[in-house]
């Protein structure tokens, strides 16, 4: 009957040059278990976090033609006189639609100044969804 061993790395014939080389191994092996979850973990990223269903204040006339979930941006207008924590709501294109009512704009605004990432999409003609990206 023959006994089998446990299975080890091939070592050189100096002692030294061999330990080095099962150290390699043992260190390749534990960094390609690693780098799957790596990379996995830097691609998942977690749904957008809905944060308001709202209206559009100010509209600009001709902004009527909203189609529902189309992706719009937010941006932060610093100077705008009425309100000075004030989001316009705009196409993907640039074109202004309006702005975020002013109590909603208030706590958006500041989270903007921090680089917060944002979207949001028509819900209905008038109507937008705010969406957070963490």
């Amino acid at each position: 009957m023959s006994t089998c061993g446990p299975i080890r790395a091939p070592r050189s014939r100096d002692r030294a040059g061999g330990e080095m080389m099962e150290r390699r191994m043992m260190l390749g092996l534990a960094l390609t278990a690693a780098l799957p979850s790596a990379a996995l973990a830097s691609r998942v990223r977690p749904a957008p976090l809905e944060v308001l269903d709202t209206y559009l204040a100010n509209p600009v006339p001709d902004s009527r033609a909203q189609v529902e979930g189309q992706p719009l941006r937010l941006r932060r207008v610093h100077d705008w006189q009425f309100d000075p924590a004030a989001v316009a709501v705009e196409t993907e294109e640039g074109q202004r639609l309006g702005y975020l009512p002013p109590r909603q704009a208030e706590v958006l605004s500041r989270l903007l100044d921090h680089g917060a990432r944002t979207s949001a999409r028509v819900t209905a003609p008038g109507r937008i969804q705010v969406l957070l990206h963490l």
